[in-house]
């Protein structure tokens, strides 16, 4: 009789042990979103390009994580792992718990996206580009351009975009493109300074020359064109690396 409680205190102690390592592990494997972390299967960032110099913040259910606070004109957040059907995410203006209104993330499982933010605080816009890419061959690199402009900006807003033009201008590598759009992702070479023109569509008449960083071989970089600082008709640009 005695052999057999002891017997049934050793079963129940382990028993208790199991459980314990159990729950623990779960503790272990959530994190502060529902979903849990092996539900992160997208990959987003977004880019402030808002008129007026109202910085961002980034909230992920309801948190400001490090690289997504205060957010300036011109500058991306951190490139954040989401759940593509419930990714959990707001953008506020900087140090404020109120969302801007209008965005409605749509994303798809095992993508990279880029949001791009413009119009204004009050009216702001928001539009998804697919950040998916071939990844350029040896010695080559990638860039596309981004049009953040806004009617503040001079003209109908759609470019025709010429890679290191030459005399004759020769043939643009993308064409019409329009504001809140990217341009598709254009091969140059690596190691070396390479410039892209932009004209008003059908036009060879020169808008601006624009300088792209000399890039590493396989890398891929956006190019972000957005409206002129106040005192300037030079159009403001900023290099953006792929998330990686």
């Amino acid at each position: 009789m005695q052999s057999r409680r002891i017997t049934a205190r050793i079963t129940t102690a382990i028993l208790a042990l199991a459980s314990v390592a159990v729950i623990s592990a779960c503790s272990e494997n959530d994190d502060d979103s529902p979903l849990g972390l092996a539900n992160d299967n997208t990959t987003v960032r977004f880019v402030n390009a808002l008129s007026g110099g109202t910085n961002l913040d980034i909230a992920e259910n309801g948190t400001v994580g490090a690289g997504n606070s205060n957010i300036p004109y011109g500058s991306a957040s951190a490139c954040t792992r989401v759940n593509d059907a419930n990714p959990q995410l707001a953008v506020r203006t900087a140090s404020s718990t109120t969302s801007l209104p209008g965005f409605t993330p749509s994303f798809a499982a095992g993508g990279t996206y880029t949001v791009l933010v413009t119009g204004t605080a009050a009216s702001p816009v928001f539009t998804t580009l697919n950040d998916q890419f071939t990844a350029p061959s040896a010695g080559n690199a990638a860039v596309r351009v981004i049009n953040a402009t806004t009617s503040a900006t001079t003209g109908a807003g759609n470019w025709d975009i010429y890679v290191n033009p030459g005399t004759p201008l020769g043939t643009p590598a993308a064409t019409a493109l329009g504001r809140n759009n990217a341009s598709q992702y254009l091969t140059v070479l690596a190691g070396q300074v390479t410039t892209i023109r932009l004209t008003n569509a059908g036009s060879t008449t020169t808008l601006q020359n624009i300088s792209v960083p000399i890039l590493s071989s396989g890398t891929v970089t956006s190019i972000v064109v957005g409206d002129a600082a106040v005192g300037s008709t030079q159009l403001q640009v900023f290099a953006l690396p792929a998330c990686a």
